[in-house]
């Protein structure tokens, strides 16, 4: 069953088009659809704790879901991390009443312990607090996440643009392996991630000239997630153990998020000799299958959830 008429008549207003007023509109609807539907999943069946500390700083909070029956003891659950986008400058666990905890809960309701990431922003924020940040972030869950149910040795992450831009350096910049032969992720799910950046876009360019703190637009793109990418020692990579690599993009995602993300695909089918797992989802825009996630019609959250069992039957 896909999702209503009416949320899909709501994306084709749009399109393609993309900017913080779009944004804010995508919210503001699926904030009132999520309110005005029953929940998919009782309360009763989920427990959840917020603002759960995995540094020092402010931003440093994980807000995790889990089943009311898990087991601290056995500890069987898989774990599914998500960190949001934002431009480098906004977002938050929670962004309104529903929303991302419609993430959370959804994954809770799987049989998984659901994880939501926040991290150091603009303009606060300097290269490379936010790949850091995820990396701290992933470690915590590594050593606690038994306390919710969860196993460590069955966690996925999930990015969404800019936040799937981050998970994405620190996968490729080595910040997540746990030794030479083993992952503090199973998977890395790249969902429209900004794994590159047009700096000729004026706010684009102020962004990320402050985030990376230099006006050196060839040192900004060396230092993105793609840069970081193309830079690999080819020996280095071919003994790195890599997590199950995963990419969704949206039909109606923006040219900035298509153009990286297929220039990262052409870079990894030369240096791997195959192509990661790559899906484009229909009918959506840069953030209505996030927002979505949980409704009556989400296709997408099932996807993941499948890709998450797939990847656990593999060992």
């Amino acid at each position: 069953m896909p999702l209503a008429t009416e949320i899909q008549d709501f994306i084709l207003q749009y399109k393609s088009d993309w900017d913080s007023s779009v944004n804010v509109a995508c919210e503001k609807f699926f904030e009132s659809y999520h309110a005005s539907v029953a929940p998919s999943v009782p309360n009763s069946s989920i427990r959840w704790e917020q603002d759960v500390k995995y540094g020092p700083d402010p931003r440093h909070r994980l807000d995790i879901f889990w089943p009311a029956d898990a087991s601290a003891t056995e500890a069987t659950c898989p774990v599914v991390v998500y960190f949001h986008g934002g431009a480098f400058r906004v977002g938050d666990n929670v962004i309104t009443p529903h929303m991302h905890a419609n993430i959370g809960k959804f994954f809770a309701s799987q049989g998984m312990v659901g994880v939501l990431g926040t991290y150091r922003l603009l303009p606060e924020a300097r290269f490379p607090d936010g790949r850091e940040d995820v990396a701290a972030a992933l470690t915590w869950l590594s050593d606690n996440a038994h306390q919710y149910g969860g196993d460590r040795n069955a966690i996925f992450a999930l990015g969404q643009s800019a936040g799937g831009g981050l998970l994405a350096m620190a996968l490729f910049s080595g910040r997540l392996e746990l030794d030479k032969d083993r992952s503090l992720v199973r998977g890395v799910l790249l969902l429209s991630a900004a794994l590159d950046y047009d700096l000729t876009r004026e706010d684009r360019g102020k962004s990320m000239e402050a985030y990376y703190g230099t006006q050196d637009h060839a040192a900004i793109h060396a230092q993105s997630a793609l840069g970081t990418f193309k830079n690999l020692p080819w020996e280095d990579e071919v003994v790195r153990r890599t997590p199950d690599l995963y990419l969704m993009l949206a039909e109606w995602d923006f040219d900035e998020c298509v153009r990286s993300n297929l220039e990262f695909l052409r870079e990894y089918r030369t240096r791997r000799h195959r192509v990661p797992r790559f899906e484009v989802l229909p009918g959506h825009n840069h953030v209505s299958y996030c927002l979505s996630m949980g409704l009556p019609g989400d296709e997408v959250g099932p996807r993941i959830v499948d890709w998450v069992r797939r990847c656990l039957e593999l060992e």
